[in-house]
Parts: structure tokens; C-alpha cells; sequence
């Protein structure tokens, strides 16, 4: 499959506030109709859906979250209930009965969590190179890959470690000012946010609740992806009841920046029923 290659990446709505109970909710909003809410992974935000934004808004209202402690959202506590919680007060002031979710990776953790323990606010699920979380016990330490991504980001600094992230997600062929755009937006991480959002998804565990989502359900896993452990990957296909999945070839764990027009049609094609 040959993928066309973008020459610049839009430019993203601007970012608005939300007040919750915990504090505020930072998001993006552009377009009209239904309401697709997208769930960024764990060196996102909500500029990380640019592209999104730029082709979905035509037919349909697309928002995007800050999760907890990235962009200007306050913190909750390192735990999927805390997620789930923000998520579910921000989506009752959307202002529609029901929203599509689109979770990728972490996002897809909590957007999987949330649309089992609230399916009567979600009419359409998509999971993007996501998995069910690492189910570790309370008890366990912070992992040996976050200690050593700290020390990094302490030594090196914000743009290095940025532009270390983005090599670590996207392959050499990506055009430069995708590339730029990735590394910006990891290198604006909160690394206490970061702290949190990956002591959450060590806790966290789906497994109980993915046979019983009930919902339309896209599975979408990257051939190359590497992030995924294929244990993580197998247990989810094998859980979830889901209506579609598509292994998307060549791409890895970013392919809303790798091949946006062909992931974005995924998601269009899904939610129009195709």
C-alpha cells in the first residue's frame, strides 16, 4: 500500500478550558454534527490530532482532550477511575447524548475503560495501537523504562528529549515538518503528568471489562509497532468483542502522523457504517 506523504501539517483549533470538579480540562473543538472525542497517548496532547481536525471537522464535530496533566489540564490522582472520572464529567458537558471515542495507545486504555463502565454515553469505539493495561499490583515500583526516561529528560532537557521521542515513534521516512511537530509536542510533556498517566496505565487493568463492551467497536493495530508488547496486542484482540479490526501495513505507533489521510478514512469509513 502506498500512503500520500504530507507536505505540512494544519493547524490545530485553538485550545480552550473546561472547568471540572479536579480543576480544569484543557481541549480542542472544531466542526459541526456528531461528536468524535479523541484520546491522545502518552507523548501526545491534543495537537497530536492535527491532521484529524483538518478532515474529520467537515462532517463532524471533532474535540480533543488534554488528558490529566498534559496541556493545561490539572492533575487527578495516578489511577484509571481518576481518568475515567474526568473523562466522563467532561463528556456530559459536551452537550450530547453520546460521543464516538477514538483512544490511541494510554487513550485507548481509558476510552476502553470508560465506554464498558459508561456505554450509555458512547455510540461508536475506536482503539488505535492501544492494550489493556499492564495490570501490575499497587505494591509494584515505577518501571525501570519510565526511571530511565526521567533521568534522560532531566540530563538533556525538554527539545532533546523530544526529539529523542520522536524518533523513538515515527521511522525516517516521515517529512521533516511532521517530524518537527511530533518532537514539539513530546518535548511540552509534564513529567510529573507523565509520572501519573504511567503509573496509571501500570495499574490498570481491562481485561474484565473488555468482553463486555457492547458497543461498535475498531480495533486498529500498526504492522510495524514496536510500543505494543504483541502479548498486550493478543490480549486485546482476543478479549474484546470487536466489530472491525485492521492492521494498518508498514505503519507503527504513530500512524495519525504517519499515513493521517488513510487513518483518518479507517475512522471516517467506521463511524459512517462502511
Amino acid at each position: 500500500m502506498t500512503y500520500s506523504v504530507p507536505t505540512s501539517v494544519p493547524v490545530c483549533p485553538p485550545l480552550q478550558l473546561s472547568r471540572q470538579s479536579s480543576g480544569h480540562l484543557s481541549f480542542r473543538s472544531r466542526g459541526d454534527g456528531e461528536t468524535i472525542l479523541f484520546l491522545h497517548g502518552l507523548l501526545g496532547s491534543s495537537k497530536s490530532w492535527a491532521f484529524q481536525f483538518d478532515r474529520l471537522s467537515r462532517d463532524y464535530c471533532v474535540v480533543a482532550w488534554d488528558a490529566p496533566g498534559y496541556g493545561q489540564s490539572d492533575m487527578v490522582s495516578a489511577s484509571i477511575e481518576a481518568f475515567v472520572e474526568a473523562l466522563r464529567e467532561f463528556v456530559t458537558k459536551i452537550g450530547q447524548p453520546k460521543v464516538s471515542l477514538v483512544g490511541h495507545s494510554m487513550g485507548g486504555t481509558v476510552a476502553a475503560c470508560f465506554a464498558a463502565t459508561f456505554p450509555e454515553l458512547v455510540s461508536r469505539l475506536v482503539l488505535s495501537c492501544s492494550h489493556a493495561g499492564y495490570g501490575d499490583p499497587e505494591t509494584a515500583p515505577m518501571s525501570a523504562k519510565f526511571e530511565r526516561r526521567m533521568r534522560e529528560f532531566n540530563e538533556i532537557g525538554h527539545a532533546a528529549y523530544g526529539l529523542n521521542r520522536a524518533r523513538d515513534i515515527l521511522p525516517d521516512s516521515v517529512p521533516a515538518c511532521v517530524f518537527d511537530y511530533a518532537a514539539k509536542i513530546a518535548s511540552e510533556t509534564n513529567p510529573e503528568g507523565l509520572r501519573r498517566a504511567t503509573r496509571m496505565l501500570q495499574r490498570a487493568n481491562n481485561r474484565p471489562l473488555l468482553p463486555k463492551l457492547k458497543i461498535p467497536t475498531l480495533i486498529l493495530t500498526g504492522e510495524m509497532d514496536t510500543d505494543v508488547h504483541p502479548n498486550l496486542k493478543a490480549d486485546l484482540l482476543r478479549l474484546t468483542p470487536a466489530t472491525r479490526h485492521v492492521e494498518m501495513p508498514r505503519l507503527g505507533h504513530a500512524p495519525y502522523f504517519e499515513a493521517p489521510d488513510y487513518y483518518s478514512s479507517l475512522i471516517e469509513d467506521f463511524l459512517s457504517g462502511k
